[in-house]
């Protein structure tokens, strides 16, 4: 294929980018050592404000 630099660059750096977000966002809990987890009272919560919404005809 005869692609310029430009194009070549318009291509991959966008990709590497791409691959690297996806990288911290896979190892983001190893990188900070702090672990994010959903808990029962968070899902709880979910499920209360989902009804809530639900009897206000806005879900």
């Amino acid at each position: 294929m005869g692609l310029s630099g430009e194009a070549w660059a318009t291509l991959l750096v966008p990709t590497f980018l791409g691959i690297l977000t996806m990288l911290l966002y896979g190892y983001w809990d190893r990188i900070t050592g702090k672990e994010y987890y959903v808990d029962d009272e968070i899902l709880a919560y979910d499920e209360d404000l989902v009804k809530q919404l639900k009897e206000e005809g806005k879900a």
